[in-house]
């Protein structure tokens, strides 16, 4: 489980792993379960939520994210 700490207004992004096959169907990226979200701890200013996602599938902070 990948545990991330964010604040009021801060995301989190669920992409393809960029060496994914784009002809992978999506059935076999679920074939282990749904994507599991987990909020771990709350605090006054920020929270711990934890993710469990197949490896086909990138998390990573928004502001980390590349974009297009």
């Amino acid at each position: 489980m990948l545990i991330l700490t964010r604040c009021r207004g801060e995301a989190i992004r669920l992409l393809p792993h960029p060496g994914l096959n784009p002809a992978t169907p999506i059935g076999e990226l679920f074939k282990n379960g749904p994507i599991r979200i987990v909020i771990v701890d709350i605090g006054p200013s920020r929270m711990q939520i934890g993710i469990e996602a197949n490896p086909g599938f990138t998390v990573i902070r928004d502001e980390l994210s590349p974009r297009k």
